[in-house]
């Protein structure tokens, strides 16, 4: 073995390292070259396939992360939305209603519904008014469209209300424009009846129907519903008027209390 091969073979690593350092020193130095940029990027279009798996790991990385972003974002704006209707359905409920206690000259108070089918044996809701209120038993409850019921029982911060779709509830209503009176029932859905009307009275289906004068708890003339059809018995002089109600029982969320009826 010769000498110069021994030198290198003891100071292998120390000379490759000092090889190194002399390249990297000429790279900076010449970094502006073309000869070196030209190298440069002939080296990186070479080898660019080695990055191309790190560069898709990246890219899905960041694809991962953005669609994480953008559901985010899609579930508050959805949330948003639907917050949104509850409020405008909300405000078309409130609407009706104002517009109804223009024509009337009632007080009313509002009340949510907490719950629903408080008594087995009755049709009944609790709302989250009370003694609280000075609520007292009887007093009538309507929703922004017309009558559901009335109150039957007062807690000191809450209240049941007995609905008309309760088989034992009644209602004394009148049929307008003929003013033609009789107890209302309800019947099934949102389907109630008024029997034992006189023939000779003039009722048409689309004539509504209001509270009568004859009512103990509910003032007159608040909505109830509209006459969908007559019934009538040819052995009979009398005949049985179907009502559907103005309000969705099935439906129901904030409601009125009839507290007083106003001075005028």
């Amino acid at each position: 073995m010769s000498r110069f091969q021994f030198i290198f073979q003891s100071y292998q690593e120390k000379i490759t390292l000092i090889i190194c350092v002399i390249i990297s020193l000429t790279l900076i130095v010449n970094n502006d070259s073309d000869l070196i940029k030209n190298s440069k990027n002939n080296t990186l279009e070479t080898f660019s396939f080695i990055y191309q798996p790190f560069n898709w790991i990246d890219n899905q990385l960041f694809l991962i992360k953005k669609l994480e972003v953008i559901s985010s974002e899609n579930l508050r704006l959805n949330l948003e939305n639907q917050i949104l209707k509850v409020y405008e359905t909300e405000n078309v409920r409130y609407r009706e209603f104002l517009n109804f206690k223009k024509r009337d000259n009632y007080d009313f108070m509002g009340a949510d519904v907490i719950s629903k089918g408080v008594t087995s044996n009755m049709s009944s809701l609790m709302i989250d008014r009370g003694l609280d209120y000075e609520i007292k038993v009887n007093l009538p409850v309507l929703s922004s469209k017309g009558v559901v019921g009335k109150i039957v029982n007062v807690l000191q911060s809450s209240s049941e209300v007995q609905l008309i779709s309760d088989v034992n509830f009644r209602l004394s209503v009148k049929i307008v424009p003929d003013e033609v009176e009789g107890i209302l029932r309800w019947l099934k859905d949102d389907i109630c009846e008024i029997v034992e009307l006189r023939k000779i009275s003039d009722i048409k289906v689309g004539d509504i129907v209001l509270t009568s004068n004859l009512s103990l708890y509910f003032p007159p003339n608040l909505p109830v519903g509209e006459v969908v059809s007559i019934l009538e018995k040819s052995d009979s002089s009398n005949r049985t008027v179907r009502v559907k109600l103005f309000s969705d029982l099935s439906t129901l969320n904030q409601l009125f209390i009839v507290v007083n009826e106003s001075e005028k």
